[in-house]
C-alpha cells in the first residue's frame, strides 16, 4: 500500500505542469493602471479612459483600476513598475511622456529601468505641446522670451516640463525660469492664475483643448510655440520649435528633445511579464483603440485617440537611443545647467498635466 502511495506521488511529480493561458491567469484578478502625476489631468483623464473599456478586451475580461501614484514627475511609479510591483501583467504604468527619455541623458539619473526592454503595450494619442504664458506678462511670441526672464511652472526635477525649458534657454537663448515640486497640471493652472508663475512651458494640447481652450480664446493666454515632430492640423499657424532652430545639428537634438511627443500618453509592463500576457495585452490594447463605446466617449470628452502599438513604441526607443553621443551630449548639458532652479516642497496632491 505504502509502496503504491508513493508511486502515485512520484507520478503526479513527474507529470508536466501546463501553464496558465493569459484568459485562465486573468479571470477574476484585478488590473492596475499606476499613473504618474497626481489626479485630475490629462494623464489621468486619459489613463482613466483606457481603462473604462480595457478589462473587455483582455482574455478572462479583468477588473481594471486606475491609482495615482505621484512623485517627481513620474519617476517613483515608473521605478515601481519597472522594480517592485510583481511582474505578473497585472500592474502597468502610465508615466509622463519624457520619464521614458530620462536615462538617455545620464545626468545622476534617478531612473532604475531600461525603456528599450520595457514592455510597451501602446499609447492612446501621439501628442503635441504648446508654451503658454498669461496676458499680464506682455509677452506676445516667442521672440519676446530671448528679451525678458519668464518664470514657468514645472512637476519633477528632470521631467519633461522642467527639462524643456532649460533646454530651450541653453540651446534657443529663451529666458525661461522654473519653478519645479507642482504636483502636476492643476497646481501650475492654479498658480498661473494667481499670478505666482508666468506660464508654463508645456503644456499638452489634447489636455488644454478640451479643459482650458476657453482661455486661449478669450486672449487671457498665449501660445508661443508647438512642440513635437510635427504640427498640429488644428494649430497651422502657431511655430513649431524644431522650424524655430538655426543649425542643421541644432534640429536633429530638437527632434530627440520631442520624439516624446509621438510617444503620447505611453502605458507599459515591466521587464520579464511572460510573453504571452504581453501579446494578449497588446492586442487587448489595440482592440480598446477601436472600441465604439471608447470612441464615442472620447468624442464626447474632446479626447484625441490617434493610437500607437507597443511594437511601434519599441522601435522608436531603439531608434533614439542610438542617436550619436556626441549629440546626447549637448542634450544632455543644456538640460542640467540650472543653477537658478527653485523646487517647492510637493503635497503630492492635486492634478496630472
Amino acid at each position: 500500500m505504502l509502496k503504491s502511495f508513493a508511486a502515485t506521488i512520484a507520478l503526479l511529480a513527474a507529470a508536466p505542469v501546463f501553464a496558465q493561458s493569459p484568459a485562465e491567469f486573468f479571470k477574476g484578478k484585478t488590473l492596475t493602471i499606476y499613473v504618474g502625476l497626481s489626479a485630475g489631468g490629462g494623464y489621468d483623464t486619459n489613463a482613466r479612459l483606457v481603462g473604462r473599456h480595457f478589462g473587455k478586451h483582455i482574455p478572462g475580461n479583468p477588473t481594471v483600476l486606475v491609482r495615482n501614484m505621484p512623485g517627481a514627475g513620474g519617476l517613483v511609479m515608473t521605478n515601481h513598475v519597472a522594480n517592485v510591483a510583481p511582474k505578473d501583467g497585472l500592474h502597468l504604468g502610465a508615466p509622463q511622456r519624457g520619464v521614458p527619455f530620462e536615462p538617455l541623458l545620464g545626468h545622476e539619473s534617478k531612473a532604475r529601468f531600461d525603456p528599450r526592454t520595457l514592455n510597451w503595450i501602446g499609447s492612446v494619442n501621439s501628442d503635441t505641446s504648446v508654451a503658454i504664458v498669461h496676458k499680464r506678462t506682455g509677452i506676445k511670441t516667442w521672440q519676446d522670451l530671448r528679451n525678458r526672464e519668464t518664470i514657468i511652472a514645472g512637476t519633477g526635477v528632470g521631467t519633461e516640463s522642467v527639462v524643456v525649458p532649460y533646454v530651450l534657454r541653453n540651446l534657443m537663448g529663451m529666458k525661461f525660469k522654473v519653478i519645479a515640486g507642482f504636483p502636476g497640471g492643476s497646481e501650475m493652472n492654479l498658480a498661473m492664475a494667481r499670478g505666482e508663475v508666468d506660464g508654463r512651458g508645456t503644456f499638452s494640447w489634447t489636455s488644454l483643448k478640451p479643459h482650458k481652450k476657453e482661455w486661449i480664446d478669450s486672449g487671457e493666454y498665449i501660445i508661443l510655440f508647438q512642440m513635437g515632430i510635427r504640427k498640429h492640423a488644428e494649430l497651422p499657424d502657431v511655430p513649431l520649435v524644431i522650424d524655430l532652430a538655426e543649425t542643421e545639428e541644432l534640429k536633429r537634438i530638437m527632434k530627440v528633445q520631442f520624439t516624446a511627443f509621438e510617444l503620447g500618453r505611453p502605458i507599459f509592463a515591466a521587464e520579464g511579464v511572460p510573453a504571452d500576457r504581453i501579446a494578449a495585452l497588446r492586442k487587448a490594447f489595440d482592440e480598446t483603440m477601436k472600441d465604439k463605446d471608447l470612441l464615442n466617449e472620447a468624442e464626447k470628452g474632446n479626447q484625441e485617440v490617434n493610437p500607437m502599438s507597443g511594437e511601434e513604441m519599441n522601435a522608436e526607443f531603439r531608434e533614439v537611443y542610438a542617436t550619436p553621443k556626441e549629440l546626447i551630449a549637448k542634450l544632455a548639458a543644456a538640460s542640467v545647467e540650472k543653477p537658478d532652479l527653485k523646487v517647492l516642497q510637493s503635497t503630492g496632491k492635486g492634478g496630472g498635466e
